[in-house]
């Protein structure tokens, strides 16, 4: 019986900086062709059937990549420094979780939810974290 070939070797800083760079080269090529207002807009048509009086106004443009930027380059840096597949699954689902709860704490403040181009982003980088961390080795994995 053939042995298994040993996984490769990580390389978690240029690993960190290509995945983050890729889903922010996803999000901003989303944001220009125009797919995350469509989803912006539904996600603002369904806040404002919750009962909500007024007009919501818009985020400015800037403040949704405040919170994209720095939480996928930590995404990929938390979900390749983790060990076990079920830790890397946990951060990936609180980050998103907490970028959902976007949507409800702007509405109350009156504003519409801009989370769409977060949310691919944090996917996409979620699912290549994910890929990446389990055809490599893990940190502090033996290579006997």
């Amino acid at each position: 019986m053939p042995q298994p070939q040993p996984k490769p070797p990580a390389h978690p800083g240029a690993a960190v900086l290509a995945i983050g760079g890729m889903s922010l080269m996803l999000a901003v090529a989303l944001e220009l062709l125009g797919f995350s207002r469509k989803l912006d807009g539904l996600v603002t048509v369904w806040t404002s059937s919750s009962g909500l009086g007024g007009e919501f106004r818009g985020l400015a443009g800037h403040l949704p990549w405040l919170w994209t930027v720095p939480l996928v380059f930590g995404l990929a840096a938390g979900m390749l420094g983790s060990r076990l597949t079920w830790r890397r699954a946990v951060l990936w689902a609180t980050t998103l979780f907490l970028t959902l709860g976007w949507i409800p704490v702007l509405a109350l403040a009156g504003y519409k939810a801009a989370v769409t181009t977060p949310l691919l982003a944090l996917v996409w980088c979620g699912l290549w974290s994910m890929i990446y961390a389990t055809r490599h080795q893990e940190p502090g994995e033996r290579t006997d």
